[in-house]
């Protein structure tokens, strides 16, 4: 009885679970997490995102004044009648034609008396005029060549042998000094008997000798001849009034054409007034010579230097530093390479003698070149000195422009000092201290 009641409480029992379990609710899934992604280890040098920090504007340096400098080392003085206030009669110019700024300016604007200086444009003169001449690859040059009449009526002289030889010889202008002999040389002969020489460029020796040794003469047979056998009927020419048309009248027209000179009526001109009689050093001394142009003049070219700030002193044959600084900046930029080409190697020529001037010791002492004429004369007790030119330095391109009368001193101090040779004989001067600076 007793096992019966445990047997039935039991069952009780287990029913009662059963019925719990199955009417209890289904237990709600549990999503799986999602792994989380791996924490980086710590760096051992944990650096910050980095910052934008502003970094200053770089202040240009300014560039020097080298007009004050020289200024400051140029003799001043206080009666001077310049415009700078030199106590010397002296004009400087300096131009970087590579950056297209002034870096000079003394005086600039006051005419001084050029001396030789002024065979640089006689230079460029002949060459854009005559082109017959030199130039081989131009149509006057051809129909020049091919003038049986001016060729002494030699037909041999227009041969193409003939040309060939000759525009080999000329086409390098520091030959130009030896163009009688060349002639000489290829004399014609027929039949054992010599023809007439060849002289229809021996005009050329003449230009050599004007820039190589600054001769005289030849200087004045040089514009005689472009006047006389060069100029087409319409070129440039002063009014009647001025004397001409004449060599001097005609060389002036061109040169205020070529460097863009212009000048009010009636006012002043600057150039070449007259080419007359000069003193040449000879064998037995000094002798004075009449030049082919002796009598020309120009008398519009009539604007004249003061000599030693004394109204009383004047002189013609004059420009201004800045009329050749235009010169040259013109010569420069020429769109010629040909005539550009002629006119820089004669100018480059550094022969001794008096067209050794200081521009050319100056540029031969720092290796750099010199493509410039230079003047020197003694007048009214005085000596006058210029020099003009574009000098070629560490690959930039200068025009240095000096004109002076009795300014030993200043130019001194413009140059340096240099000995009979042309080599340095002290300190540098303030041109060569002023290229070195702006090409460091």
């Amino acid at each position: 009885m007793k096992t019966t009641s445990r047997l039935l409480t039991l069952t009780v029992i287990l029913g009662l679970a059963f019925s719990t379990f199955a009417c209890a609710p289904s237990p709600t899934p549990v999503p799986t997490p999602s792994p989380s992604p791996a924490t980086p280890a710590a760096s051992p040098s944990p650096t910050a995102a980095p910052t934008q920090t502003a970094v200053p504007t770089r202040t240009p340096t300014p560039r020097p004044d080298h007009t004050r400098a020289f200024l400051d080392a140029l003799l001043p003085g206080a009666n001077s009648c310049h415009p700078d206030r030199t106590a010397e009669d002296i004009g400087v110019y300096i131009y970087d034609l590579t950056d297209d700024r002034e870096l000079v300016s003394v005086n600039a604007d006051v005419p001084f008396q050029f001396a030789s200086a002024f065979k640089g444009p006689v230079l460029t003169y002949f060459l854009s005029s005559c082109r017959a001449y030199w130039d081989s690859s131009s149509a006057e040059w051809q129909e020049h060549f091919q003038d049986l009449e001016a060729a002494r009526n030699i037909e041999y002289y227009t041969s193409a042998d003939y040309e060939q030889a000759l525009t080999e010889f000329l086409s390098d202008p520091k030959n130009w000094k030896d163009v009688g002999d060349f002639s000489a040389e290829r004399r014609y002969v027929s039949n054992g008997l010599a023809g007439d020489i060849d002289t229809r460029y021996f005009i050329l020796a003449k230009i050599y000798g004007m820039i190589a040794q600054s001769r005289n003469l030849a200087t004045a047979d040089a514009l005689k001849f472009v006047y006389e056998n060069c100029l087409p009927a319409e070129h440039p020419q002063m009014e009647a009034d001025c004397g001409g048309p004449n060599a001097l009248t005609s060389f002036n027209a061109w040169f205020d054409q070529f460097t863009g000179l212009a000048y009010e009526s009636g006012a002043p001109r600057r150039g070449l007034y007259e080419w007359n009689n000069v003193v040449e050093n000879a064998a037995d001394g000094p002798r004075e010579e009449a030049l082919s142009t002796s009598g020309l003049t120009d008398s519009c070219a009539n604007q004249s230097a003061v000599l030693k700030c004394d109204p009383s002193a004047r002189a013609v044959n004059t420009y201004t530093a800045r009329d050749l600084f235009q010169f040259y900046s013109a010569l420069y930029r020429l769109d010629d390479k040909r005539l550009r080409g002629a006119a820089f190697s004669l100018l480059e020529l550094d022969e001794p003698g008096p067209a050794r001037g200081p521009l050319k010791n100056l540029t031969r002492s720092l290796g750099a070149v010199s493509l410039s004429k230079n003047g020197h004369a003694f007048y009214h007790n005085g000596s006058i000195n210029a020099d003009a030119g574009i000098v070629l330095y560490k690959g930039r391109a200068y025009v240095i422009v000096t004109l002076s009368f009795n300014a030993l001193e200043s130019m001194s101090r413009l140059y340096g000092q240099y000995d009979k040779d042309g080599k340095p004989a002290g300190k540098p001067g303030l041109i060569q201290n002023l290229l070195q600076t702006e090409t460091r």
